[in-house]
């Protein structure tokens, strides 16, 4: 038996989950940084969120493997299934963002075509040149924080997840975050660029920050109703 009334433990949760939402809220501030110190521009920025897919990935991956160890679950697996399931997410992944990334540089790259003919300038003079890493790892943390929340709330209290409750659906709202992300981080590029300024860069993180919250609302609205084991139960 289940119990949907509201107990310290389910108040801990919704404290948890607050602080950790914060430190997501937080790390993706950090661009800013970028804009008003490091001399970032369009294509740096979306360079950044194009990256984080690959944050958000590793992520989604960590969470498609542990719920497919759940005890009796149907989309139980063996290492060997899990691994399989995360080199074919990672290979899937990977070609997604090849794409996204030679169409920023497309569209985008302008003077930094003449600069960066292969990984290693890009690295070089992108990821360790403006400082790239900085809000990567910020976001790696936050997103990180996200993962272990939830981790604590279903292995520690015995929580079921709603939002996630197979491989399938784990994967599916990955990509539909993503593309709803991308396309609105896109178009606010396209604005950004033609203006030519900062405030505009600062405004697409910011709508980034709010897409990120709405995200989040939404995962804690859904979460908010699945039940932890009651005391007496069984």
């Amino acid at each position: 038996m289940t119990s949907t009334v509201p107990t310290t433990t389910t108040s801990g949760a919704s404290r948890r989950g607050a602080f950790t939402s914060s430190i997501l809220i937080l790390s993706n501030l950090v661009p800013l940084a970028g804009i008003l110190f490091w001399g970032w521009d369009t294509f740096v920025l979306l360079c950044l969120y194009c990256l984080e897919t690959a944050v958000i990935g590793f992520w989604t991956i960590a969470r498609a493997a542990t719920m497919s160890r759940d005890p009796g679950s149907a989309t139980g697996r063996s290492i060997a299934g899990t691994l399989a399931m995360a080199g074919f997410f990672t290979v899937h992944a990977g070609l997604f963002m090849s794409v996204h990334m030679l169409f920023i540089y497309t569209l985008f790259a302008g003077p930094w075509m003449g600069r960066i003919h292969d990984a290693r300038d890009f690295i070089r003079l992108i990821v360790i040149g403006k400082d790239l890493w900085i809000p990567l790892v910020a976001l790696f943390v936050g997103q990180g924080a996200i993962f272990i929340n939830d981790a604590v709330n279903r292995f520690v209290f015995g929580k079921a997840s709603l939002t996630n409750a197979d491989t399938g659906e784990i994967m599916g709202e990955f990509y539909k975050r993503i593309v709803i992300m991308h396309v609105a981080i896109m178009g606010g590029a396209f604005i950004a660029q033609a203006i030519g300024t900062a405030a505009p860069l600062i405004i697409l993180v910011l709508l980034k920050i709010a897409i990120e919250i709405r995200f989040q609302m939404k995962a804690r609205s859904k979460d908010a109703t699945a039940p932890f084991p009651s005391p007496a139960a069984e």
